[in-house]
């Protein structure tokens, strides 16, 4: 069980609860439920279409994380580190079920919060209710850019555009496993100019290709490099 002291530091790095106050932090932390799990690696941590009735934080640790498109055509892992919440606006709305599965890639601290005390805390103190609402608009107001950026001028940065739009944070490893004609229709092209495509960022050191899979180390670096490459 955390004790008193590293409870507060833990508590300090979520961005939930920063801002409230030492009595009120010590508060939260003498009347609130707090559940703790640890998960070695390879361990599923939350399945995709589970049921959302906690908040779950990602307290310590790396968490492999794989989205799968609706119609199963296709799949992207990445790595998110700690501190992270997971899929917090999953906790509202019209399908509270995560869409996403995660899984320990090293051993992971993972602190639940059920929802009942998340509208507790939400009622009692003003500050945990007013950084709920910045994170989730953070979140909207992301997304709602997305849509009005500037088109890629290549195919390369295309691609790596639909790569990087479907992960949780545009950073870092990425893998697909997406097979080459279902990449042309994902971002109406040919197979062949594709193909080309990828064989020029994989000759630039862009990422790596194996059968079926696409595998980028810093996709932040890939779209930066692929903006530099000519049709």
């Amino acid at each position: 069980m955390e004790n008193e002291f590293q409870l507060y530091s833990k508590l300090l790095t979520l961005p939930l609860f920063q801002g409230l106050g030492k009595a009120d932090l010590g508060d939260v932390v003498a009347h609130t439920k707090f559940d703790f799990h640890k998960y070695e690696p390879e361990e599923t941590i939350i399945d995709e279409n589970e049921n959302c009735n906690h908040l779950m934080f990602l307290l310590n640790g790396i968490a492999e994380v794989v989205t799968i498109a609706a119609d199963h055509c296709y799949q992207i892992i990445e790595d998110i580190s700690s501190p992270e919440i997971l899929q917090p606006e999953r906790l509202f709305g019209l399908i509270q079920n995560y869409t996403k599965t995660f899984k320990a890639k090293t051993t992971c601290r993972i602190l639940k919060i059920d929802k009942s005390e998340v509208m507790r805390l939400s009622d009692k103190y003003m500050i945990f209710r007013i950084n709920i609402m910045n994170m989730l608009s953070t979140m909207i107001q992301k997304q709602e850019r997305q849509l009005l950026r500037k088109y890629p001028d290549n195919l390369e940065s295309r691609i790596i555009r639909f790569i990087s739009d479907r992960c949780l944070r545009p950073a870092g490893r990425k893998i697909i496993n997406i097979k080459m004609t279902q990449l042309a229709k994902e971002i109406n092209d040919s197979r062949l100019d594709v193909s080309k495509a990828l064989n020029r960022m994989e000759e630039k050191g862009i990422l790596k290709l194996k059968r079926g899979y696409i595998y980028i180390e810093k996709i932040e670096t890939a779209m930066m490099q692929a903006k530099e490459l000519t049709i």
